[in-house]
């Protein structure tokens, strides 16, 4: 309901006190649950953003890779899934400067939970190396289909991963090396 007035109304136009009038609850309990109104149109959003959360949720007999890969695959279905909103939530976070800062922070939040995903699925520590590499190539994967579903005409977050995850194995990546 919040994310619905948001985007009908506005950010800016939707007040706290709107929502908890719509949601039949006391303003104070609102804000007890979103200490403000930024945090309260992140949520469904950090929700989803959280590729850690669905590595977690693969079988753990499937190679790493393989887990890593169905991850984002889910994360596309949830992002792109209507009910959820998430490219209007990301329209609004984009266009309005005080949530658009606190991006940052959930986008933070979820690359130390992939780390902390991934190290237990690699059997390393999060501050390897290998493991903080491997989530950035992951979310690098995101941010890039999240960016040409922007630009572009096409919605199908699934197939835009998909495409992205099959160039990786044609694509040569330059690691840098000392000489």
């Amino acid at each position: 309901m919040a994310v619905t007035t948001f985007i009908d109304q506005g950010y800016d136009e939707t007040t706290m006190e709107r929502i908890a009038e719509l949601a039949e609850v006391g303003t104070s309990t609102l804000y007890r649950y979103f200490p403000s109104k930024e945090l309260l149109l992140l949520a469904p959003y950090a929700e989803v953003v959280d590729p850690g959360r669905y590595l977690r949720a693969r079988p753990v007999s499937e190679p790493t890779g393989v887990a890593l890969a169905g991850a984002l695959l889910d994360l596309g279905d949830d992002y792109a899934d209507p009910s959820r909103r998430i490219p209007e939530i990301r329209r609004i976070l984009d266009s309005s400067p005080v949530p658009r800062a606190r991006v940052w922070d959930v986008l933070l939040q979820s690359r130390a939970d992939l780390e902390a995903a991934l190290a237990e699925r690699m059997g390393l520590p999060a501050t390897d190396h290998s493991v903080q590499i491997s989530a950035g190539i992951a979310l690098d994967v995101f941010y890039r289909v999240d960016e040409e579903r922007k630009s572009g005409d096409r919605e199908d977050y699934r197939a835009l991963f998909r495409e992205a995850l099959a160039s990786l194995s044609t694509t040569t990546i330059v690691l840098p090396v000392l000489p």
